[in-house]
């Protein structure tokens, strides 16, 4: 069916800021510790980073947003090893195709994508971004190691991802790997970054740059059957906590590191 740009909303997506201060956190570091663990810590984290109303005054609104379609990426590869960008890719797309439980898997042609993957070459970039991105102030990009988009329909369903990342500028910096991660994760529907959470891909107070069993758990929840496209917190507050109450009867959360270490576990190490 074709789509009728005219319904349908735009979230750009920026990750790693370069501009972001440093922050430092104290006690055990996040990875040794169980506090994102509690259920009301989770239950606050995907408020935050699904439902927050960051984007409120560009128009978009603080519902849930998701896939209901299988994803079909197409990538382009302008400059760097394609070979290991397509492995990094497939291997995180194959993560949270398996997390979120929904069909993934890369295409070999632009047209047979709803989702489009740009490694870019520096003398790409304006070019790229003029046209999969066109609503993007010119020196934005320039503060981001990397940037994405979502477009949704009035029914809150994504229905296309755009995510650009500028080779040269990654690979020196060692984030080739972290923007596939987090940019590609936020492209599911996890579109805020989180002042409140950390041990996340989505913090804004640590530096994760693989997913976490926090991660994992927000991906699940947003997944959800019990959970529909359009709700608002409000909504979705009790099946998300009786979500978390069956998943810590059962010792889901508890467990959620190992499980999403068994499935990210990426064939690249850097950048």
């Amino acid at each position: 069916m074709p789509i009728n740009t005219q319904t349908l909303s735009t979230v750009f997506l920026y990750g790693l800021l370069c501009i972001l201060a440093a922050y430092s956190v104290a006690g055990a570091s996040a990875s040794e510790s169980s506090y994102w663990q509690d259920k009301f810590y989770i239950e606050r984290s995907f408020r935050d980073i699904a439902l927050n109303a960051e984007y409120t005054e560009e128009g978009v609104p603080p519902v849930i947003k998701r896939w209901t379609q299988p994803l079909r990426v197409w990538m382009h590869s302008g400059e760097g090893d394609a070979r290991t960008q397509r492995a990094l890719l497939r291997r995180h797309l194959e993560t949270l195709g398996s997390i979120a439980r929904l069909s993934v898997r890369l295409v070999e042609r632009p047209e047979a994508a709803n989702v489009r993957i740009y490694f870019a070459a520096d003398e790409e970039l304006d070019a790229l971004v003029a046209r999969e991105m066109p609503a993007i102030a010119e020196n934005e990009f320039a503060h981001s190691w990397c940037m994405g988009s979502i477009r949704f329909n009035r029914r809150a369903e994504i229905v296309r991802g755009t995510v650009v990342i500028p080779v040269a500028r990654v690979t020196a910096a060692g984030k080739l790997e972290s923007c596939i991660v987090e940019e590609v994760t936020q492209m599911l529907g996890l579109i805020n970054d989180s002042r409140f959470a950390r041990h996340t891909v989505f913090s804004d107070r640590t530096d994760d740059e693989r997913l976490t069993g926090l991660d994992y758990l927000l991906i699940r929840l947003l997944y959800s059957p019990a959970l529909r496209t359009g709700m608002t917190w409000d909504q979705a507050r009790p099946a998300v906590r009786r979500q978390l109450d069956a998943w810590e009867k059962i010792g889901l959360i508890r467990r959620a590191e190992q499980l999403v270490a068994r499935r990210a576990a990426y064939p690249f190490a850097g950048g």
